[in-house]
Protein backbone atom coordinates (compact mmCIF):
# COMPACT_ATOMS: atom_id res chain seq x y z
CA UNK A 1 0.00 0.00 0.00
CA UNK A 2 1.38 3.39 -0.94
CA UNK A 3 1.25 6.49 1.19
CA UNK A 4 -2.00 8.43 0.66
CA UNK A 5 -1.50 11.45 -1.55
CA UNK A 6 -4.00 14.02 -2.71
CA UNK A 7 -3.04 16.39 -5.47
CA UNK A 8 -4.83 19.75 -5.31
CA UNK A 9 -7.55 20.16 -7.89
CA UNK A 10 -6.10 22.15 -10.77
CA UNK A 11 -7.49 25.51 -11.80
CA UNK A 12 -10.85 26.60 -10.60
CA UNK A 13 -12.56 29.00 -8.29
CA UNK A 14 -11.11 29.17 -4.78
CA UNK A 15 -13.96 28.67 -2.34
CA UNK A 16 -14.33 29.31 1.37
CA UNK A 17 -15.67 26.47 3.51
CA UNK A 18 -16.71 26.77 7.14
CA UNK A 19 -16.42 23.66 9.33
CA UNK A 20 -18.18 23.40 12.70
CA UNK A 21 -16.65 20.95 15.19
CA UNK A 22 -17.69 20.36 18.82
CA UNK A 23 -15.77 17.21 19.84
CA UNK A 24 -12.06 16.44 19.73
CA UNK A 25 -12.40 13.44 17.43
CA UNK A 26 -9.27 12.06 15.77
CA UNK A 27 -11.29 11.06 12.72
CA UNK A 28 -11.97 14.65 11.66
CA UNK A 29 -8.28 15.65 11.55
CA UNK A 30 -7.77 14.76 7.87
CA UNK A 31 -10.94 16.56 6.72
CA UNK A 32 -9.19 19.94 6.17
CA UNK A 33 -6.65 18.16 3.94
CA UNK A 34 -9.46 16.82 1.74
CA UNK A 35 -11.16 20.21 1.55
CA UNK A 36 -7.90 22.03 0.80
CA UNK A 37 -7.12 19.54 -1.98
CA UNK A 38 -10.54 20.32 -3.48
CA UNK A 39 -9.56 23.97 -3.78
CA UNK A 40 -11.13 25.27 -0.58
CA UNK A 41 -9.90 27.71 2.03
CA UNK A 42 -10.85 26.13 5.38
CA UNK A 43 -12.14 28.02 8.43
CA UNK A 44 -12.91 26.01 11.58
CA UNK A 45 -15.40 27.13 14.23
CA UNK A 46 -14.77 25.26 17.48
CA UNK A 47 -13.64 25.39 21.07
CA UNK A 48 -9.92 25.50 21.90
CA UNK A 49 -7.42 22.65 22.00
CA UNK A 50 -8.76 20.39 19.24
CA UNK A 51 -6.20 18.25 17.41
CA UNK A 52 -7.61 19.27 14.02
CA UNK A 53 -6.51 22.86 14.66
CA UNK A 54 -2.89 21.73 14.31
CA UNK A 55 -3.41 20.97 10.62
CA UNK A 56 -1.64 23.29 8.21
CA UNK A 57 -4.74 23.04 6.02
CA UNK A 58 -6.82 25.05 8.53
CA UNK A 59 -6.52 28.66 7.34
CA UNK A 60 -8.46 30.28 10.17
CA UNK A 61 -9.95 29.38 13.54
CA UNK A 62 -13.03 31.09 14.98
CA UNK A 63 -12.86 30.34 18.72
CA UNK A 64 -15.99 29.51 20.72
CA UNK A 65 -16.77 27.72 23.95
CA UNK A 66 -16.35 23.96 24.10
CA UNK A 67 -20.05 23.02 24.32
CA UNK A 68 -21.95 22.18 21.10
CA UNK A 69 -24.42 24.97 21.90
CA UNK A 70 -21.58 27.49 21.94
CA UNK A 71 -20.22 26.23 18.62
CA UNK A 72 -23.69 26.57 17.07
CA UNK A 73 -23.92 30.14 18.30
CA UNK A 74 -20.48 30.86 16.87
CA UNK A 75 -21.50 29.47 13.49
CA UNK A 76 -24.69 31.51 13.40
CA UNK A 77 -22.94 34.72 14.41
CA UNK A 78 -20.12 34.29 11.91
CA UNK A 79 -22.26 33.52 8.84
CA UNK A 80 -24.63 36.36 9.69
CA UNK A 81 -21.63 38.69 9.79
CA UNK A 82 -20.27 37.31 6.49
CA UNK A 83 -23.35 36.00 4.62
CA UNK A 84 -21.69 35.85 1.20
CA UNK A 85 -18.22 34.62 2.13
CA UNK A 86 -18.78 30.85 2.29
CA UNK A 87 -19.83 28.30 -0.30
CA UNK A 88 -20.54 25.53 2.22
CA UNK A 89 -20.90 25.03 5.95
CA UNK A 90 -20.01 21.52 7.03
CA UNK A 91 -21.21 20.22 10.43
CA UNK A 92 -18.59 17.62 11.33
CA UNK A 93 -20.04 15.75 14.32
CA UNK A 94 -23.35 14.47 15.64
CA UNK A 95 -23.40 16.27 19.04
CA UNK A 96 -23.31 19.56 17.12
CA UNK A 97 -25.98 18.37 14.69
CA UNK A 98 -28.26 17.45 17.57
CA UNK A 99 -28.23 21.04 18.83
CA UNK A 100 -30.09 22.03 15.67
CA UNK A 101 -32.98 19.76 16.66
CA UNK A 102 -33.89 22.32 19.33
CA UNK A 103 -32.49 25.40 17.63
CA UNK A 104 -33.12 25.37 13.86
CA UNK A 105 -30.57 27.29 11.84
CA UNK A 106 -31.17 30.84 10.74
CA UNK A 107 -31.72 31.57 7.03
CA UNK A 108 -28.05 32.09 6.11
CA UNK A 109 -26.75 29.00 7.90
CA UNK A 110 -29.68 26.92 6.64
CA UNK A 111 -28.81 27.86 3.05
CA UNK A 112 -25.18 26.83 3.52
CA UNK A 113 -25.85 23.74 5.65
CA UNK A 114 -29.20 22.34 4.43
CA UNK A 115 -29.42 19.58 7.06
CA UNK A 116 -29.75 22.21 9.82
CA UNK A 117 -32.87 23.77 8.34
CA UNK A 118 -35.45 21.03 8.99
CA UNK A 119 -35.37 19.63 12.56
CA UNK A 120 -37.96 16.95 11.75
CA UNK A 121 -36.02 15.56 8.78
CA UNK A 122 -32.75 15.75 10.72
CA UNK A 123 -34.30 13.97 13.70
CA UNK A 124 -35.46 11.05 11.55
CA UNK A 125 -31.95 10.60 10.16
CA UNK A 126 -30.24 10.88 13.54
CA UNK A 127 -32.67 8.48 15.20
CA UNK A 128 -31.59 4.84 14.86
CA UNK A 129 -35.27 3.94 15.20
CA UNK A 130 -36.83 6.34 12.69
CA UNK A 131 -34.12 5.81 10.09
CA UNK A 132 -34.70 2.05 10.04
CA UNK A 133 -38.47 2.51 9.87
CA UNK A 134 -38.16 4.89 6.91
CA UNK A 135 -35.57 2.71 5.17
CA UNK A 136 -37.75 -0.37 5.44
CA UNK A 137 -40.68 1.50 3.88
CA UNK A 138 -38.71 2.45 0.76
CA UNK A 139 -37.26 -1.02 0.24
CA UNK A 140 -33.78 -0.58 1.71
CA UNK A 141 -32.68 -3.99 3.08
CA UNK A 142 -32.42 -3.84 6.89
CA UNK A 143 -32.34 -6.55 9.57
CA UNK A 144 -35.74 -7.48 11.05
CA UNK A 145 -36.64 -5.27 14.00
CA UNK A 146 -39.38 -4.15 16.33
CA UNK A 147 -39.61 -0.92 18.29
CA UNK A 148 -40.13 -0.86 22.03
CA UNK A 149 -42.19 2.21 22.91
CA UNK A 150 -43.27 1.47 26.47
CA UNK A 151 -40.96 1.17 29.48
CA UNK A 152 -42.69 -2.10 30.36
CA UNK A 153 -41.76 -3.55 26.97
CA UNK A 154 -38.32 -5.07 27.56
CA UNK A 155 -35.60 -6.28 25.16
CA UNK A 156 -35.68 -10.00 24.49
CA UNK A 157 -32.82 -12.41 24.14
CA UNK A 158 -34.00 -13.57 20.72
CA UNK A 159 -36.06 -12.34 17.79
CA UNK A 160 -37.42 -15.00 15.43
CA UNK A 161 -35.09 -17.44 17.13
CA UNK A 162 -31.93 -15.40 16.52
CA UNK A 163 -29.83 -13.37 19.00
CA UNK A 164 -30.71 -9.70 19.13
CA UNK A 165 -29.22 -6.24 19.16
CA UNK A 166 -30.75 -3.50 21.32
CA UNK A 167 -30.15 0.05 20.07
CA UNK A 168 -30.97 3.30 21.75
CA UNK A 169 -32.34 6.09 19.59
CA UNK A 170 -29.13 8.05 20.19
CA UNK A 171 -25.74 6.37 20.09
CA UNK A 172 -22.17 7.53 19.46
CA UNK A 173 -19.35 5.05 18.68
CA UNK A 174 -21.49 2.16 19.86
CA UNK A 175 -22.30 3.68 23.26
CA UNK A 176 -26.02 2.86 23.00
CA UNK A 177 -25.71 -0.59 21.41
CA UNK A 178 -25.88 -3.96 23.18
CA UNK A 179 -25.63 -7.37 21.52
CA UNK A 180 -27.75 -9.90 23.43
CA UNK A 181 -26.67 -13.52 23.12
CA UNK A 182 -26.72 -14.72 26.73
CA UNK A 183 -29.03 -14.36 29.70
CA UNK A 184 -26.44 -12.15 31.42
CA UNK A 185 -26.33 -9.79 28.43
CA UNK A 186 -30.12 -9.83 28.35
CA UNK A 187 -30.39 -8.75 31.99
CA UNK A 188 -27.72 -6.09 31.52
CA UNK A 189 -29.54 -4.63 28.50
CA UNK A 190 -32.81 -4.46 30.44
CA UNK A 191 -31.09 -2.62 33.27
CA UNK A 192 -28.97 -0.24 31.18
CA UNK A 193 -31.15 0.60 28.17
CA UNK A 194 -34.24 2.06 29.82
CA UNK A 195 -34.91 4.98 27.45
CA UNK A 196 -37.68 4.64 24.89
CA UNK A 197 -38.11 4.28 21.99
CA UNK A 198 -35.61 1.43 21.78
CA UNK A 199 -34.98 -0.64 18.69
CA UNK A 200 -34.89 -4.37 19.21
CA UNK A 201 -33.19 -5.83 16.10
CA UNK A 202 -32.36 -9.31 14.84
CA UNK A 203 -28.64 -10.02 15.10
CA UNK A 204 -27.20 -10.89 11.71
CA UNK A 205 -23.82 -12.68 11.75
CA UNK A 206 -21.42 -11.10 9.29
CA UNK A 207 -18.74 -8.48 8.88
CA UNK A 208 -19.75 -4.89 9.54
CA UNK A 209 -18.89 -2.37 6.88
CA UNK A 210 -19.50 1.23 5.89
CA UNK A 211 -19.74 3.42 2.82
CA UNK A 212 -18.49 7.00 2.76
CA UNK A 213 -20.70 9.05 0.44
CA UNK A 214 -20.98 12.49 -1.09
CA UNK A 215 -24.65 13.11 -1.94
CA UNK A 216 -25.90 15.83 -4.26
CA UNK A 217 -29.48 16.55 -3.17
CA UNK A 218 -30.08 12.84 -2.71
CA UNK A 219 -28.06 11.58 -5.67
CA UNK A 220 -24.89 9.63 -4.80
CA UNK A 221 -22.02 11.46 -6.50
CA UNK A 222 -18.91 9.82 -4.99
CA UNK A 223 -18.52 6.86 -2.65
CA UNK A 224 -16.47 3.84 -1.63
CA UNK A 225 -17.04 0.98 0.78
CA UNK A 226 -14.98 -0.98 3.27
CA UNK A 227 -15.24 -3.43 6.12
CA UNK A 228 -14.58 -1.96 9.55
CA UNK A 229 -11.43 -3.53 10.99
CA UNK A 230 -9.45 -3.17 14.22
CA UNK A 231 -12.27 -1.40 16.06
CA UNK A 232 -10.97 0.54 19.05
CA UNK A 233 -11.38 0.75 22.03
CA UNK A 234 -14.13 -1.90 21.81
CA UNK A 235 -15.87 -4.01 19.18
CA UNK A 236 -18.68 -1.50 18.55
CA UNK A 237 -16.49 1.62 18.45
CA UNK A 238 -14.97 3.20 15.36
CA UNK A 239 -12.62 1.17 13.21
CA UNK A 240 -8.94 2.01 12.94
CA UNK A 241 -8.39 0.22 9.62
CA UNK A 242 -10.38 0.00 6.40
CA UNK A 243 -10.62 -3.24 4.41
CA UNK A 244 -11.65 -1.89 0.99
CA UNK A 245 -14.60 -3.74 -0.52
CA UNK A 246 -17.01 -3.53 -3.46
CA UNK A 247 -20.48 -5.06 -3.82
CA UNK A 248 -23.02 -4.53 -6.64
CA UNK A 249 -25.89 -3.94 -4.18
CA UNK A 250 -24.29 -0.86 -2.62
CA UNK A 251 -25.13 1.65 -5.37
CA UNK A 252 -28.86 0.75 -5.49
CA UNK A 253 -28.98 1.06 -1.70
CA UNK A 254 -27.36 4.50 -1.83
CA UNK A 255 -29.83 5.59 -4.49
CA UNK A 256 -32.81 4.58 -2.33
CA UNK A 257 -31.40 6.21 0.80
CA UNK A 258 -30.60 9.37 -1.15
CA UNK A 259 -34.15 9.67 -2.46
CA UNK A 260 -35.51 8.94 1.03
CA UNK A 261 -33.42 11.58 2.82
CA UNK A 262 -32.55 14.08 0.06
CA UNK A 263 -29.18 14.26 1.81
CA UNK A 264 -26.78 16.93 0.55
CA UNK A 265 -23.14 16.62 1.55
CA UNK A 266 -20.82 14.08 3.16
CA UNK A 267 -22.07 11.18 5.26
CA UNK A 268 -21.47 7.53 6.10
CA UNK A 269 -23.79 4.52 5.91
CA UNK A 270 -23.14 1.49 8.10
CA UNK A 271 -24.16 -2.02 7.02
CA UNK A 272 -23.56 -5.68 7.82
CA UNK A 273 -22.71 -8.27 5.19
CA UNK A 274 -25.22 -10.99 6.06
CA UNK A 275 -23.46 -14.37 6.17
CA UNK A 276 -26.66 -16.15 5.19
CA UNK A 277 -27.70 -14.12 2.14
CA UNK A 278 -24.34 -12.67 1.14
CA UNK A 279 -25.94 -9.23 0.78
CA UNK A 280 -25.47 -5.99 2.73
CA UNK A 281 -28.14 -5.03 5.27
CA UNK A 282 -28.19 -1.36 6.25
CA UNK A 283 -27.84 -0.45 9.93
CA UNK A 284 -27.74 3.35 10.14
CA UNK A 285 -26.78 6.63 8.50
CA UNK A 286 -24.19 8.91 10.10
CA UNK A 287 -24.93 12.42 8.74
CA UNK A 288 -21.33 13.65 8.98
CA UNK A 289 -18.02 13.09 7.17
CA UNK A 290 -16.51 9.67 7.80
CA UNK A 291 -12.88 9.46 8.99
CA UNK A 292 -11.56 7.55 5.99
CA UNK A 293 -12.63 9.71 3.04
CA UNK A 294 -9.08 11.00 2.64
CA UNK A 295 -8.12 7.43 1.62
CA UNK A 296 -10.74 7.12 -1.12
CA UNK A 297 -8.02 6.92 -3.78
CA UNK A 298 -7.22 3.34 -2.69
CA UNK A 299 -10.73 2.42 -3.89
CA UNK A 300 -10.34 4.32 -7.14
CA UNK A 301 -12.26 7.49 -6.25
CA UNK A 302 -11.08 11.08 -5.87
CA UNK A 303 -13.12 12.81 -3.15
CA UNK A 304 -11.34 16.19 -3.48
CA UNK A 305 -12.13 16.35 -7.19
CA UNK A 306 -15.70 15.14 -6.57
CA UNK A 307 -16.22 17.86 -3.92
CA UNK A 308 -14.85 20.54 -6.25
CA UNK A 309 -17.17 19.39 -9.05
CA UNK A 310 -20.08 19.14 -6.61
CA UNK A 311 -19.65 22.77 -5.57
CA UNK A 312 -19.32 23.82 -9.23
CA UNK A 313 -22.53 22.01 -10.19
CA UNK A 314 -20.74 19.38 -12.30
CA UNK A 315 -22.96 16.22 -12.42
CA UNK A 316 -20.05 13.76 -12.91
CA UNK A 317 -20.41 10.60 -10.78
CA UNK A 318 -17.33 8.97 -9.23
CA UNK A 319 -17.86 5.23 -8.81
CA UNK A 320 -15.37 3.03 -6.93
CA UNK A 321 -13.35 0.41 -8.75
CA UNK A 322 -14.89 -3.05 -8.72
CA UNK A 323 -11.40 -4.53 -8.47
CA UNK A 324 -10.10 -2.31 -5.67
CA UNK A 325 -8.72 -4.31 -2.76
CA UNK A 326 -6.57 -2.84 -0.03
CA UNK A 327 -6.14 -2.84 3.74
CA UNK A 328 -5.69 0.75 4.86
CA UNK A 329 -4.42 1.44 8.38
CA UNK A 330 -5.41 4.88 9.64
CA UNK A 331 -2.94 7.02 11.57
CA UNK A 332 -3.08 7.46 14.52
CA UNK A 333 -6.17 5.32 15.19
CA UNK A 334 -4.46 2.03 14.37
CA UNK A 335 -1.56 2.86 16.69
CA UNK A 336 -3.96 2.62 19.65
CA UNK A 337 -5.21 -0.75 18.42
CA UNK A 338 -1.72 -2.13 17.77
CA UNK A 339 -0.42 -1.07 21.19
CA UNK A 340 -3.38 -2.60 23.02
CA UNK A 341 -3.00 -5.81 21.01
CA UNK A 342 0.81 -5.91 21.33
CA UNK A 343 1.15 -6.03 17.54
CA UNK A 344 4.47 -4.50 16.51
CA UNK A 345 3.87 -5.30 12.83
CA UNK A 346 0.66 -3.25 12.79
CA UNK A 347 2.31 -0.44 14.77
CA UNK A 348 5.07 0.06 12.21
CA UNK A 349 2.83 -0.46 9.16
CA UNK A 350 0.48 2.25 10.44
CA UNK A 351 3.24 4.84 10.04
CA UNK A 352 2.77 4.54 6.27
CA UNK A 353 -0.37 6.64 6.76
CA UNK A 354 1.28 9.30 8.94
CA UNK A 355 0.65 12.87 7.66
CA UNK A 356 4.36 13.57 7.07
CA UNK A 357 3.64 16.71 5.07
CA UNK A 358 1.61 18.14 7.97
CA UNK A 359 4.22 18.13 10.72
CA UNK A 360 2.23 19.94 13.43
CA UNK A 361 -0.75 17.64 12.97
CA UNK A 362 1.56 14.62 13.02
CA UNK A 363 3.15 15.78 16.29
CA UNK A 364 -0.25 16.53 17.82
CA UNK A 365 -1.66 13.13 16.91
CA UNK A 366 1.33 11.14 18.13
CA UNK A 367 1.44 13.15 21.35
CA UNK A 368 -2.12 12.05 22.05
CA UNK A 369 -1.17 8.43 21.51
CA UNK A 370 1.78 8.77 23.87
CA UNK A 371 -0.12 10.58 26.62
CA UNK A 372 -2.98 8.06 26.42
CA UNK A 373 -0.62 5.40 27.76
CA UNK A 374 1.02 7.52 30.45
CA UNK A 375 -0.40 6.59 33.90
CA UNK A 376 -3.12 8.95 35.02
CA UNK A 377 -1.22 9.98 38.15
CA UNK A 378 1.72 11.04 35.97
CA UNK A 379 -0.55 13.10 33.71
CA UNK A 380 -2.08 14.88 36.70
CA UNK A 381 1.38 15.55 38.09
CA UNK A 382 2.60 16.94 34.79
CA UNK A 383 -0.41 19.24 34.46
CA UNK A 384 0.25 20.52 37.96
CA UNK A 385 3.85 21.32 37.13
CA UNK A 386 2.91 23.03 33.89
CA UNK A 387 0.51 25.27 35.81
CA UNK A 388 3.34 26.23 38.10
CA UNK A 389 1.67 24.68 41.11
CA UNK A 390 1.81 21.43 43.00
CA UNK A 391 -1.92 21.60 43.74
CA UNK A 392 -3.61 18.42 42.59
CA UNK A 393 -0.26 16.65 42.17
CA UNK A 394 -0.50 13.22 43.83
CA UNK A 395 3.29 12.87 43.93
CA UNK A 396 3.61 15.99 46.08
CA UNK A 397 0.71 14.97 48.28
CA UNK A 398 2.41 11.64 48.91
CA UNK A 399 5.67 13.36 49.84
CA UNK A 400 3.96 15.57 52.38
CA UNK A 401 2.12 12.65 53.88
Amino acid sequence: MSRPSMQPVAAGKLRNVLVGISIDAVGVCRLPQVLAASGCRVTVVSGPGLAVLSSRHVDRHIATGRAPESVREGLEKHVEEFPDLYSWVLIADEPLLRVFLKHPAGPVLARLAPMTDDPLALARILSKVSFNQDAQKVGVPVPSFRVLTDENDRPRQSLRGAPTVAKMEESLSGSGVRVIKTEEEHEAAKAELTARPLMFQQYKPGRVGATGVLFNHGEPKCWFSYFLSHNWPHAYASSSALDIYWHPAIEPILTKIGKMTNFHGLCGIDWVMDDESGAPLVLELNPRPTPGIYAGHVAGVDFPRAIAEWMDGDPTIHRPSEKASSFHRMFPQNLFWSIDNHDAFEFFRTWQDAPISDSKLLASQFRRVATHYIPKSWRVALKGRLRGSSAGNPLHRGARA
